[in-house]
């Protein structure tokens, strides 16, 4: 089965902690320059991604650098934000994800729908997985993705364009520059391509009226981005904001069923400001200060099956929705050296989550008794939208919500050879159980080369806003009754390193407990629920790279998880669902000369196992791209992914079998200069 007979490696590293502590712990996120980023000796496991290796393997995109890393897999629903399993675990009937935390220069900007980032504009990613958890972290659940961009590095300016497959149009700017005591950042870029995708596994007819419609069996998947990162830094202040726009359109639709027209779109957009002040208040003590707003908005449009045309009056059912939520925060941390071989982080930090918009349109509700009642269903019988607001909105619980979070610290310099640290963090929301977390660390290493890591983890989340109280417009209701998910985390981490080989293994072991899914309680009405059954979820991951003397490079990476996926409803019990249990990249950087760079990448995914019962065959996908130096400062890049054109699935909810097909050979042409 392809790769399966030489894969006995199996997936590099790290985990656990993440930059997104960064935003309020400095000894972990203040490594401004390669020269000071030295993580191996710290008690946290994360995986540092290079963007100049990404950029030379083709890799465009923040969604396509987090399917290098080991034990993390990137894939689409039917119409809603890309999903992110970690280790394999996933919610297959959960359409509400957030639980990993992205991050840009250690401040926050949600949960998901940054897939499209790029990379030109990045300087490395830092990603943590495992049970994560900061200050100021919301999202961190089960992991954590810091972008450090380039406009944050002194001296670091960029301008790229793109051009591709799927009519591909792409830019993007960073600069840094100084005014006065000042290092200003800006960054920008736009994105759109008129993405389509064959789709043979979707459905044109509805069970439940037996209507249908004509049209192309085509998942359509064209997308428009556009970002602005914007900072000013001294050696006290830091002043960042961010803003980022992602209109797409609704692939293999809402309902399972393709949009009978172009009309259908999801749009998320962020905006982020933070002003941050550090001070020194005594000769031991320094304080950082944080105030700052975060506001995600989601809208979409769409429609569920086609009546039109028609001599009775009906019409098409139709959905619109306008959410917006805002979060407003201030902390403060003292970062305490007064005691020998210590360093001690302890905070707080206050929240307010506002609901800002919360606008439901349709034209056909059951409970709103919006529609005409024929036989047991409402039909729409006109084509005017209904403006459902307030408490019939998106989600019925739009009081403001408040949450103070206590953090605290300590890592310990045993000896020369042995490190410790404890962590602890206690969420104490208005609305929700408290959340309580926390970590245990060692790091030892007698020599220069080896260094052993054991981690102990429990980390809690309470229940999104979704999954709390949302109205039903859509046949999913949340539950107030939810409980807090958990995870608890056991890992070992061995790390080997010289000046030409670097070697991270990483065995873990977690309890996923009260997993979030959903169920059926009525005739196509569904709730979230707390699942009763712990989850168990293990495995092994494997970083290798190897720098060469002509000044080629390798990289292998790999991982086999598992998670016992249950949902006693269903009577399911699937050894990881839905995602490959066996991973592995293999990348091959080789200059053919001083300014030709060739660079072959292999992607292996294994089997997946589907909810019915089949399951998606492995696969082999080989990249490859070409690059030219004009000069040290000027680049030309030409690519082609999955060159041999093979077929490749992602999980689709209810589609026919269960399939998604993705598309096959791409290709792209990029420019970038530096100067």
């Amino acid at each position: 089965m392809y790769l399966k007979k030489l894969i006995l490696f199996f997936s590099f590293t790290i985990s656990s902690f993440s930059q997104e502590l960064g935003n309020l712990l400095d000894n972990l996120n203040n490594y401004t320059d390669k020269t000071n980023l030295n993580i191996d000796y710290k008690p946290t496991a994360m995986t540092v991604l290079y963007a100049s290796d990404l950029e030379s393997f083709g890799i465009n995109t923040l969604g396509e650098a987090l399917d290098f890393i080991p034990g993390i897999q990137t894939y689409s629903g039917t119409a809603f934000a890309p999903f992110i399993s970690v280790r394999g675990q996933s919610q297959p009937l959960n359409t509400v994800y957030e639980k990993v935390g992205f991050f840009i220069d250690g401040i926050s900007i949600g949960a998901n729908n940054f897939e499209n980032f790029p990379i030109s504009l990045i300087d490395r990613i830092e990603i943590s997985k495992g049970s994560t958890f900061g200050l100021n972290n919301p999202y961190s659940f089960v992991a954590s993705i810091n972008i450090i961009t380039k406009s944050s590095i002194k001296n670091s300016n960029n301008i790229s364009f793109q051009t591709g497959s799927f009519d591909k149009r792409f830019t993007s700017l960073s600069l840094s520059e100084k005014l006065g005591s000042f290092n200003i950042g800006l960054g920008f870029y736009y994105l759109k391509d008129n993405k389509k995708v064959d789709a043979p596994s979707a459905t044109l007819t509805t069970e439940e009226f037996g209507t249908s419609f004509d049209r192309k069996k085509e998942s359509l998947e064209g997308k428009e981005d556009v970002g602005f990162l914007l900072s000013f830094k001294n050696d006290n202040f830091e002043f960042s904001n961010r803003y980022i726009k992602s209109d797409r359109q609704n692939n293999y639709g809402f309902f399972n069923l393709l949009d009978f027209n172009d009309d259908g779109y999801s749009k998320y957009e962020t905006i982020s400001s933070e002003l941050k002040y550090v001070q020194d208040i005594s000769q031991n003590n320094i304080l950082e200060s944080k105030i700052g707003f975060l506001q995600n908005n989601y809208q979409f449009n769409t429609y569920f099956y086609k009546l039109e045309p028609n001599n009775l009056g009906l019409y098409n059912p139709h959905f619109n929705l306008d959410f917006a939520q805002r979060d407003k925060y201030l902390s403060f941390l003292i970062k305490n050296s007064t005691f020998n071989n210590h360093e001690i982080d302890f905070g707080v930090h206050l929240s307010r989550k506002s609901t800002v918009k919360n606008d439901f349109y349709t034209n056909v509700d059951e409970d709103y008794k919006i529609g005409s009642l024929i036989g047991s269903s409402y039909i729409p019988n006109t084509p005017h939208l209904t403006k459902l607001s307030g408490k019939d909105g998106n989600i019925s619980d739009i009081e403001d919500k408040t949450n103070i979070s206590y953090y605290f610290n300590d890592t310990y310099s045993y000896s020369e050879n042995l490190t410790l640290s404890f962590l602890a963090k206690l969420d104490d929301f208005k609305e929700f159980d408290s959340a309580k977390s926390f970590k245990l660390g060692t790091v030892y290493s007698n020599d220069s080369k080896n260094i052993y890591k054991f981690i102990l983890s429990k980390s809690s989340k309470t229940p999104s806003s979704m999954e709390d109280s949302m109205v039903g417009h859509l046949r999913v209701y949340g539950n107030k009754d939810l409980k807090n998910e958990e995870i608890e985390s056991a890992e070992l981490i061995y790390i080997y390193s010289d000046n030409k080989d670097k070697l991270k293994l990483n065995l873990f072991y977690s309890i996923y407990k009260n997993g979030i899914d959903s169920r059926e309680f009525d005739t196509n009405k569904y709730k979230f629920i707390n699942k009763s059954d712990d989850e168990n979820n293990y495995g092994l991951e494997l970083e290798y790279s190897k720098l060469f003397e002509n000044r080629s490079k390798l990289f292998l990476n790999s991982s086999y998880n598992i998670f016992e996926y249950k949902n006693s409803y269903y009577n399911f019990d699937i050894n990881t669902p839905v995602v490959s249990k066996l991973t592995t990249t293999l990348g091959f950087i080789y200059p053919l000369s001083s300014k030709f760079t060739i660079s072959p990448l292999l992607r292996y995914y294994g089997d997946k196992n589907l909810l019915n019962g089949t399951e998606i065959g492995d696969v082999l996908l080989t990249d490859l791209t070409l690059s030219y130096r004009f000069s040290k400062e000027s680049k030309l890049s030409f690519g082609a992914k999955n060159l041999f054109d093979q077929n490749y699935y992602y999980y689709g909810n209810k589609t026919k079998d269960e399939k998604m097909l993705r598309e096959g050979r791409t290709w792209f042409t990029s420019f970038s200069y530096d100067f």
